[in-house]
């Protein structure tokens, strides 16, 4: 996603055309020295913050099925992330917050060269990110947990990312008789 922002920054911003931000994976450490030396975030920037990780319980039942028949252990996950601007001026955080929206609502699913190569993804996967929904004393309980006062953020889901186990031995086929049924006259 981090990439997706910055190759859109690059096509939406031209070099010299003004001031372009930097789309970065943030930690909550990063927050305590913003556009400070040798911070991950500095002046102009998007930062993408995962708050919360969840079991996608919708996909779940699917990927245990098929774990279950080819020994791969499979585990859907939704993240939940943040995206915040920053800069000097207001203006330029409410342009790259609206910038970051219309990229994530025009290219809402990651297939492909959109996915993070260290992600190790294997044809077919895909992640979709869509808006979320924070309720405010849910978001006040994330900026507490942050070392950064409140500020203005996008939240935004992706789902359905999958972690994959080991691969196991395959299960061994099972064979049931009925000898005898009970409550069936004869």
């Amino acid at each position: 996603m981090v990439a997706l922002l910055n190759r859109r920054f690059e096509e939406e911003i031209p070099e010299g055309a003004g001031r372009r931000p930097l789309a970065v994976l943030a930690g909550p450490l990063d927050f305590e020295k913003v556009d400070t030396a040798g911070a991950v975030i500095r002046y102009p920037a998007v930062s993408v913050y995962c708050y919360r990780l969840s079991i996608d319980r919708e996909t779940r039942a699917g990927w245990g099925a098929v774990s279950a028949r080819d020994g791969l252990p499979r585990l859907p996950l939704r993240m939940h992330m943040m995206m915040a601007a920053w800069d000097q001026f207001v203006e330029a955080e409410l342009e790259w917050l609206g910038l970051t929206a219309r990229t994530l609502e025009s290219e809402g699913i990651l297939t492909g060269p959109l996915l993070d190569p260290s992600g190790d993804w294997e044809p077919g996967d895909m992640v979709q990110v869509v808006s979320d929904e924070l309720a405010m004393d849910s978001l006040s309980e994330a900026f507490q947990a942050m070392s950064t006062d409140y500020r203005l953020c996008l939240p935004y889901l992706a789902r359905v990312v999958r972690i994959d186990g080991p691969r196991g031995p395959a299960p061994e086929e099972v064979t049931t008789v009925a000898t005898r049924l009970s409550g069936i006259p004869r």
